[in-house]
Order: structure tokens, then C-alpha cells, then sequence
């Protein structure tokens, strides 16, 4: 029999416990992004996405790094990288302050010294030390005074060329067997020209601290320079700091029209057309541009015709510049997506130069920041595909060079070191981290977390450490252990030269369930993986997946 209750009397329930909620964040397909609203973000950025790239489909923990030469003593930085190109000829160059060497094949990339206990080396009565120097004997130019060497490869009726220029030596010719110092050039100072490109068969060169650029005759690899001022050209003053050919479209004729251009200090390009400075029926301006200023003579990419310059502002697209007014380029500039980053990184790294460069075979543009006033060693990395971006540290990059369709950097200490190679930074484990952006999880009010995974490719499994940020302030645990890789793992089964980022031969997807706790009204699960093994992990982070109650919780 159903008892009611007497009047006025109030029935006791049981008060109902919130609801468990599951939430998906789709992997950083957008990958890292520094602009834009922190309360309504886009499905698939990330608040942070260092040392994991950016792919159509996921994030792959990048692999690590390998010393591949030491230059010299080891005792100067490395200052440019290059190569040259013929037919079945291919060969590697790197060069210090005062040498420049044929690093193609290396037997050793160490220097091994005989020292005493208390660390000093030992030499023989000459001199010279005990051991095996990494590039003794690959010196092709010695006794030289400046490092910083700009170099272009250049055909010719008598051949293929390299010819470079440092501002301080004089340039050197190379036709791929002898090195030397001619064809001299004449008319400028040639240890004055400290850049130098190729523009509708002609070589052109900057000359150091002024606003002159100087031309050779077409088809001439030296001879007499005839100089081509640009003072009255630019309104900022400032210095030339690089020129470069350029190809903009052409809408009248449907194709692509090429122009010479010339960069200032200052943040101005000059854009000429024709093919003879010395003719005024077949040279003119078009126009002067601002762009920011640039971040360096290194810091230019080609993408197709188009040309896009690091500077102050963001990484500008040339063909941006001409369309719209200097105080609208940012929005339209490459590095958009991580733009306030891009911004407080110009104010701490500015004052020395940046590099950039495009790896094609890995879909990569690579932008070294450099290290100064303490500051870490920090690549910005975009995918040329998606424009993606993300962020790589512990590479202390002075220059770089793609050779053979491997991509190698050096460094302040001689070290021309190889990118992307087995899973360790040259003996030293690394970490990635993942943190999508901050978001309310579709539900007002202070959330609670339980239970959180991340779902993972790798070829084995991997020891992945969770934890939940906290409205908008990102406080890591500390990182992992490196993940083990048992000896029955191949490496190379997966080499990133063979097979396409993103795709992982052999993956298994891992998807654990681990108790997370966490609570705020904007949360994002954070993952972190140590990478430790000579064996690359490869591991993409597809998604992560996590629980929570909604509710009057104690903050």
C-alpha cells in the first residue's frame, strides 16, 4: 500500500551526482596558435606544440639529432653551409671564420685529442696534436677573415659556378674541381660585396654598408662590375641587405613576368623589371614597397615564384606587400597563426640574425631563431602544405642547408650537426608536448576531470604523461622517463626520407584510459612524451579524450 505523506510534510530524495560527460579534442592539425580568440578557439590548435610537427592528419614527435662533422678545432662557430650541384656531382660544404671545407664524406664527425688527466691536450714537438681531427685535411680555403659567406651556384657558357662573397675576402670561384680567386672582379672593391644572386644571367651584388648594388656582364662569372646605386630609391635610408630574382603572375598574359628586386635594412623592396640595369629602354622600377624590417639576409624563403622575408612584423609574402598597405601585411603573413609569438620573439631576438629555409622532401620551412641574451635554442617550423606551425628546441642553429634530401644545421662550437635522425640529440633524450587549446568543453561553469587519455600511433608502446591545464595558465609536471624501445625494434622501418610524415610504418594505435584530475572553467589535457633511444619513436597524437563532471564544485 502507497503511503503519502501527511500535509505540509516535505519528502527527503537523495541528491542526484553530477553526470560523468566524455569530450573528444581532435589531434593539432592546425597546429600551434598564438593569435586569435582564447575563448571561442578553432577545433584542432594547440596552446603549446614543441617538438611535434604539424601533418594533414595528426602531430609526429620530431626525431633527434646527429653530430655529422666538426669543423677545424672545433673551436670557432659554424658560419655558412653549402653546396654545389652538376650532374652526378654533389658536394657539401661548411665553413668557420677563417676556413671553409669539403664535408661530402666524413670519417670521423669527432675530434678525438690525447689529453692528460688534468684536461690538457697533448702535442708533439712541432705542435701539432695527438689523434684524428674530423676535417683535417678537407680544407679547400684557408686563411680566410670572415665566415659569413653567401654563395650561388651559376652556369655559364664555360661551365657551372659557385661564386661567393663575405664582405671581408676576396670572392672565390669554384667550377667543381679548382678553387679560386678568378676571375677577378673589377670596379667595386670585391672584399666590399658581402651578397651576391643571379638574375636573368647575370651575376649582382651587394656592397657592404651602403645602398649600391653592383652587376658583371651577362654570362660572366667576374670582370668589370658596374655599380647600380639605390640611394635616391629608398626613403628610409638604411643599408642593401640582400636583392634576389622574383617572379610575380602576370594577369594580362596569363603567365609568370620575372623582376629583380633589392631589399633594404630598413624594410623597403625595390622591384625593377627588364634585363640590363645600364639601359633605360630595357630597365625600370616598378615600385618600392615596405614589407618590416628584415630579420636577416638568411631569413627568406622561395615558395614557388613568390618570395617570403622574416621581419619584424611576421613572414611576409613579397606578393602580399605590393597588394596591401604596410599597416594590413600582418594579417596577410605567413605567420599569422602564431603572430603574438612571432611578436614577443622579435623583441628578445631581433638584434642578430635569423635563418630560414625550406626541407621540401619533408613539407618543412625551418626558421632558426638565434641565441642571445640567454634565450633558448628555438626553431619556429611550419608545414609548407598546410601552413601549420609548431616549435622545436635544443637546436642551436647558425645556419642551415638541405644536401641530398637530408637537412643539417651548425653550431657555435664547429658542429655541423644532421636533423631528424635516430631518437636522441646527439646522445641526450628530448620531450614533445602537446597542449590543444583551452576550451569550456561545450559547457558553462566549473568542470571537474576523472579520466583522460591520449590516442596515440607508434610502433610500440610509449610512456605518455597526462595531466590537465587549468584556465588558460599552462603549469607542466615535469617530463617523463624516455620511453624504452626493446632490441627486437628495427630502426629505419620507418625512415622519415622513405616514407610520408604522418604515416608511421607498423603503428599501432594506443589509447589508455588513466585517472587525471583537474577541475576549472577552461581546461586542456596536456600530453608529454620523452623521446631516449637510439631508435626514433615516431609517434603521432591522433586525439585525446577525457571525462568530466559539470557542477557546483569548491573551487
Amino acid at each position: 500500500m502507497r503511503v503519502r505523506p501527511a500535509r505540509g510534510e516535505v519528502r527527503q530524495t537523495a541528491r542526484k551526482e553530477p553526470e560523468n560527460r566524455p569530450v573528444s579534442i581532435p589531434g593539432p592539425i592546425r597546429g600551434w596558435v598564438a593569435s586569435g580568440s582564447l575563448a571561442a578557439p578553432e577545433p584542432g590548435g594547440a596552446e603549446v606544440l614543441e617538438n611535434f610537427f604539424p601533418t594533414a592528419t595528426s602531430a609526429i614527435l620530431r626525431r633527434g639529432s646527429a653530430r655529422y662533422a666538426t669543423l677545424g678545432d672545433g673551436d670557432l662557430p659554424v658560419t655558412a653551409l653549402f653546396s654545389y650541384r652538376n650532374g652526378n656531382q654533389e658536394e657539401l660544404f661548411g665553413a668557420t671564420e677563417d676556413a671553409v671545407y669539403n664535408i661530402t664524406t666524413i670519417t670521423s664527425a669527432f675530434n678525438y685529442l690525447l689529453a692528460t688527466e688534468t684536461g690538457d691536450t697533448l702535442v708533439t714537438d712541432t705542435g701539432d696534436n695527438f689523434g684524428e681531427l674530423s676535417t683535417f685535411g678537407l680544407d679547400v680555403l684557408s686563411g680566410q677573415t670572415g665566415g659569413d659567406w653567401v654563395v650561388v651556384q651559376f652556369a655559364t657558357s664555360g661551365g657551372v659556378f659557385l661564386r661567393g662573397v663575405n664582405g671581408e675576402d676576396t670572392p672565390f670561384v669554384y667550377d667543381g674541381t679548382t678553387w679560386d680567386t678568378a676571375p677577378a672582379i673589377t670596379g667595386a672593391v670585391p672584399e666590399d660585396l658581402n651578397y651576391v644572386w643571379v638574375y636573368k644571367s647575370r651575376l649582382f651584388f651587394v656592397e657592404k654598408n651602403s645602398l649600391n648594388a653592383w652587376y658583371l656582364p651577362v654570362d660572366s662569372i667576374g670582370g668589370a662590375a658596374s655599380k647600380f646605386p639605390l640611394g635616391g630609391v629608398f626613403n628610409l635610408g638604411g643599408k642593401l641587405l640582400f636583392g634576389s630574382s622574383w617572379s610575380l603572375g602576370d594577369g594580362a598574359q596569363g603567365g609568370l613576368s620575372e623582376q629583380c628586386i633589392f631589399v633594404s635594412t630598413e624594410g623597403e623592396v625595390a622591384v625593377y623589371q627588364g634585363a640590363d640595369p645600364g639601359s633605360a629602354t630595357d630597365w625600370s622600377l616598378v615600385g618600392v614597397y615596405r614589407i618590416g624590417k628584415p630579420l636577416g639576409k638568411h631569413a627568406f624563403i622561395r615558395a614557388g615564384g613568390d618570395i617570403v622575408i622574416s621581419t619584424d612584423i611576421g613572414k611576409v609574402p613579397l606578393s602580399q606587400a605590393i597588394q596591401r598597405d604596410y599597416a594590413a601585411l600582418s594579417p596577410s603573413a605567413v605567420s599569422a597563426p602564431i603572430e603574438t609569438a612571432w611578436n614577443e620573439t622579435v623583441e628578445l631576438r631581433s638584434g642578430s640574425p635569423w635563418v630560414s629555409k625550406v626541407w621540401p622532401d619533408k613539407q618543412m620551412m625551418a626558421v632558426a631563431l638565434p641565441t642571445v641574451d640567454g634565450t633558448a635554442p628555438e626553431w619556429f617550423v611550419a608545414n609548407t602544405r598546410t601552413g601549420a606551425w609548431g616549435k622545436f628546441t635544443g637546436w642551436n642553429a647558425t645556419c642551415l642547408e638541405v644536401f641530398k634530401g637530408r637537412l643539417f644545421f651548425g653550431s657555435t662550437d664547429g658542429r655541423v650537426v644532421e636533423a631528424m635522425v635516430t631518437g636522441q640529440d646527439e646522445g641526450l633524450p628530448f620531450t614533445g608536448v602537446y597542449v590543444p587549446m583551452f576550451t569550456d568543453l561545450g559547457a558553462a561553469g566549473y568542470k571537474a576531470t576523472g579520466m583522460c587519455r591520449a590516442v596515440i600511433k607508434a610502433r610500440y608502446p610509449v610512456r605518455e604523461r597526462l595531466s590537465i591545464q587549468e584556465d588558460y595558465e599552462v603549469n607542466l609536471p615535469p617530463n617523463p622517463d624516455a620511453t624504452p624501445v626493446s632490441d627486437e625494434s628495427v630502426w629505419g622501418s620507418a625512415v622519415w626520407g622513405s616514407s610520408t610524415w604522418g604515416t608511421a610504418q607498423k603503428a599501432s594505435v594506443y589509447q589508455n584510459w588513466r585517472t587525471v584530475t583537474g577541475g576549472g572553467h577552461a581546461l586542456a589535457p596536456a600530453v608529454q612524451i620523452t623521446s631516449g633511444e637510439i631508435t626514433p619513436l615516431d609517434v603521432e597524437v591522433v586525439r585525446t579524450d577525457l571525462t568530466f563532471k559539470i557542477g557546483d564544485f569548491t573551487v
